[in-house]
């Protein structure tokens, strides 16, 4: 904002003053960004960026896609957890134990006072016939909810990608903007030469030059704004790049024209309907209900039997069983302790047998022992945990099933308000063309009964800056239909490219 003060007669003296602080403090505010991001007008070693490896670059190291990727990793990792589930389970295992004492051996069964080291490796699965459907169920949740994971990750990916798109045409806007101002600034030097001369050959007053000199400030003012401007909108989409550094960043340039797109012609339900086809957050959505009610399904299922079938195979080894080591010797017949009636002796034979310890694979081989069965459980009463647990799945699907409308509500009042500002900027676009037109006609007009001394300095300042303005309106309504016309497009499954 410009000030005039009461104490200085001359006011365009006042006007320089003032506009002489707001240009040290733009130019120190410029240079302080140049320092901090690298001069973006200077070609030398720069990065020069398409819009497409904008958004590929956004895409890859944004950290809310890694983030929503790890989610779809893990999502995709309980698909294989459910899969496999199906499978029979297979378990080994080995025990070992050491008694001393008076024990029962484990094979024999009889009692002992040896010290009796044994070990027991075993062999079991199971594999379940019927659980209600629970465990395919879980793997048909388990896939739903990984393509909604999918789809949300997309849904993220499309947000930064209109982000990186919106950026891009902001800073493509800004540099045409600088480069309008340039010119405005060469254009008014210009004038104010000319002025000069007029006015010192007399065909001019002093007062036309302080117009022209006021003007050209004006201009300069203007062109420091927009090179701000420029910065800002460079910083934005460096940022939102999450680029390490912004040294030597700038975009090309390329050449961005008003084309006309079929999608503009169509209605908000016509867009919807293609927007419905193809949108992530839609798929994601109808994924998630489908999820909830399989739920509901894993749920029910709760209240069916359970069968099981199981098997195992186990043997074992222990330090006191023996083997008889060859024939039995006969030694004879030898005295019992006891008499016949006749008062002879009882003789008994005595065979004597030499035993070993039974080798560890033998006793493996001959302690196996194989189990094979069916197990059946019926649930009756479990603290109504089954009833509740249907009551919550049936509260999800509920849930899932609004959400969803609630996405498709949303999604066809965004194509609506989309269609609605495509149309509005395509009028503005439009009139704005046919206005700079006219303000040009006005602006050569003013110029030439200016330059021949037929009009005052502020009649031609006014068409000056009408001119000035218009361009700069018309600028900006060309880079937002362009933006609008891509939102629609977007919806409708066109790619997001110039």
């Amino acid at each position: 904002m410009l000030f005039f003060s009461p104490y200085v007669s001359n006011p365009f003296l006042t006007l320089r003053a003032n506009y002489s602080v707001m240009k040290f403090f733009y130019r120190t505010l410029s240079a302080l960004m140049f320092l901090s991001l690298g001069n973006p007008f200077c070609g030398f070693s720069q990065k020069l960026w398409s819009l497409q490896e904008c958004v590929d670059y956004a895409v890859q190291h944004n950290l809310s896609v890694k983030q929503q990727f790890i989610s779809t990793q893990s999502q995709e990792n309980n698909v294989g957890q459910s899969f496999y589930s199906l499978f029979p389970t297979l378990n080994a295992s080995a025990s070992g134990s050491y008694n001393w004492g008076r024990s029962v051996d484990p094979f024999s069964y009889t009692f002992t006072n040896s010290e009796i080291k044994s070990v027991n490796p075993s062999l079991s699965s199971s594999l379940t016939l019927f659980n209600g459907f629970q465990l395919q169920n879980t793997l048909k949740q388990s896939r739903l909810n990984y393509l909604a994971g999918q789809n949300d990750l997309r849904k993220i990916q499309n947000d930064i990608s209109l982000s990186v798109v919106s950026a891009y045409l902001q800073l493509l806007y800004t540099k045409e903007q600088f480069k309008l101002t340039q010119a405005r600034v060469t254009e008014s030097q210009k004038q104010r030469d000319r002025t000069k001369a007029m006015t010192e050959a007399g065909a001019m007053t002093q007062g036309s030059l302080l117009d022209a000199e006021s003007q050209l400030a004006n201009e300069e003012l203007n062109n420091i704004t927009a090179e701000n401007q420029n910065i800002i909108a460079r910083l934005s989409i460096v940022q939102l790049l999450e680029l390490d550094s912004a040294t030597n960043f700038d975009i090309i340039t390329p050449e961005v024209e008003i084309q006309t797109s079929s999608v503009l012609a169509s209605t908000a339900e016509q867009v919807f309907q293609l927007a419905l086809a193809h949108l992530p957050e839609i798929k994601s959505a109808s994924f998630k209900e489908q999820s909830a009610l399989t739920s509901y399904s894993i749920a029910r299922g709760s209240y069916m039997p359970r069968l099981t079938m199981f098997g195992s195979l186990s043997t074992g080894y222990s330090s006191t069983t023996r083997n008889a080591d060859g024939d039995p010797a006969f030694l004879g017949y030898f005295p019992t302790g006891y008499v016949t009636a006749s008062g002879e002796d009882v003789l008994a034979p005595v065979i004597k047998t030499n035993y070993v310890k039974t080798p560890i694979n033998t006793q493996f081989n001959n302690n196996i022992t194989k189990a094979v069965g069916v197990s059946l459980s019926i649930p009756i009463f479990n603290g109504l945990s089954s009833r509740y647990r249907v009551n919550n799945a049936k509260l999800n699907l509920l849930s899932a099933e609004t959400s969803l409308q609630q996405t498709k509500n949303t999604v066809f009042k965004s194509v609506q308000q989309a269609v609605a500002d495509a149309n509005a900027a395509q009028k503005k676009y439009q009139a704005l063309t046919k206005s700079v037109v006219a303000l040009n006609e006005a602006f050569v007009y003013a110029e030439k009964r200016y330059n021949a001394g037929l009009t005052s300095s502020l009649e031609f300042l006014t068409a000056t800056n009408n001119l000035t303005r218009g361009k700069v309106e018309l600028l900006q309504a060309k880079f937002d239909l362009i933006f609008k016309v891509k939102v629609l497009d977007f919806y409708a499954g066109n790619p997001l490219a110039f």
